[in-house]
């Protein structure tokens, strides 16, 4: 209930340039008390509230923090209408949304950094970038030089990193604000594990499992496809291994919140069976893609992981790691629309294969 009403106490009696002996002298209490409330060891007695409230001229409500319930409702409320906005892609709506939000709270560093956020989706082309690069870039400058919450400055690093390499193409300023985030081995994946005991530790440890393997299934996959170095069957062999570790961990095909990008994984393998003229194995390849698109889609909205190394954690469809402008798109339209029609398989687009695995569908109805 009386949520930093210590620190206002302490606010409010230096703005008034009152020593803790003279507001105990007037309150009747000791200095000692005075002291403990504006630490917050303890709380004065609640008909002291209207009492301090009228000293210091203003509302009990203030003085007890009241008012930062209603506002933190009423950011919440921006929070959540910005990200239903962006869910449909109203990315300008969205953008609007937190603008307005910022002019009602222009000390709320979460809304700035939610903003950059949408500036950073907006930056789809050249002229976007030059519309909205300016404002991005001072939001990242001010969260950096005067917000003190960690999470926000981390994200708004990560962000400026992305829009410098991405949008500016400025490689040297992004490895620059790369090299000055935190290592892995003081984040909090490294550290639950190790502070945490019983089923939450059992929890952290499987978290970790997953998102490592995720890491390092595509991290090797990149590896790949950067590599200018690799012919198409090295290529090939390094998507294989990349297939096997998400199968090592995800055994029953619960990929879930990987959904998407082990699909885009097998999509590859496809193009490049399609390279080394294996038409079936490529047909294989794109019969597993449409599967687990199918799977995906059936899936409820939260579900449960069964593979026994993660079978404690649950899934959100709104947890997919799907690129934004196909987040409320069905993995099956994807299939259709931008995996089917490369050119590539255009060699064995008339066989009857295909038909068999667009059928694949039929049986799977979007959940």
């Amino acid at each position: 209930m009386f949520i930093n009403i210590g620190a206002k106490i302490r606010y409010r009696r230096e703005a008034k340039g009152v020593s803790q002996d003279a507001l105990a002298r007037y309150l009747g209490v000791t200095c000692k008390d005075i002291l403990l409330w504006e630490e917050g060891e303890s709380y004065p007695p609640i008909e002291y509230i209207p009492v301090l409230a009228g000293y210091f001229g203003t509302t009990t409500d203030e003085l007890m923090c009241m008012d930062q319930f209603d506002n933190e409702d009423k950011i919440r409320e921006y929070i959540d209408v910005f990200h239903e906005k962006l869910s449909v892609g109203n990315i300008k709506e969205a953008v609007e949304t937190l603008r307005e939000g910022i002019m009602h709270f222009p000390e709320d560093f979460r809304l700035k950094c939610l903003l950059m956020y949408g500036l950073y989706v907006s930056c789809d082309r050249p002229a976007t970038v030059k519309h909205y690069s300016p404002e991005l870039l001072a939001l990242g400058e001010e969260i950096l030089a005067t917000c003190t919450e960690d999470a926000v400055r981390l994200e708004a690093k990560r962000l400026l990193c992305l829009h410098y390499y991405e949008d500016l193409n400025d490689t040297e300023k992004a490895r620059e604000i790369a090299f000055s985030l935190p290592g892995r081995k003081i984040c909090r994946e490294d550290m639950l594990p190790i502070v945490s005991e019983g089923d939450a530790k059992l929890n952290a440890i499987q978290e970790n499992i997953s998102s490592y393997a995720s890491l390092l299934a595509t991290a090797i996959v990149e590896y790949a496809s950067v590599n200018a170095a690799l012919g198409a069957r090295e290529k090939l062999a390094f998507c294989q291994t990349a297939r096997r570790i998400r199968e090592a961990v995800y055994p029953e095909g619960d990929i879930f919140e990987g959904a998407y990008v082990h699909m885009m994984l097998l999509k590859d393998m496809a193009v490049l069976h399609m390279a080394l003229d294996e038409k079936e194995e490529a047909l294989n390849c794109l019969e597993d893609c449409a599967r687990c698109a199918a799977a995906f889609d059936a899936l409820p909205k939260v579900s449960v992981h069964t593979s026994p190394l993660v079978n404690r954690l649950r899934f959100s469809k709104q947890h997919l790691q799907i690129p934004q402008k196909h987040k409320k798109t069905p993995l099956r339209d994807l299939f259709m629309n931008e995996v089917l029609p490369l050119q590539c398989f255009d060699p064995v687009k008339y066989s009857p294969r295909i038909t068999d695995i667009c059928n694949v569908f039929k049986d799977n109805p979007v959940g």
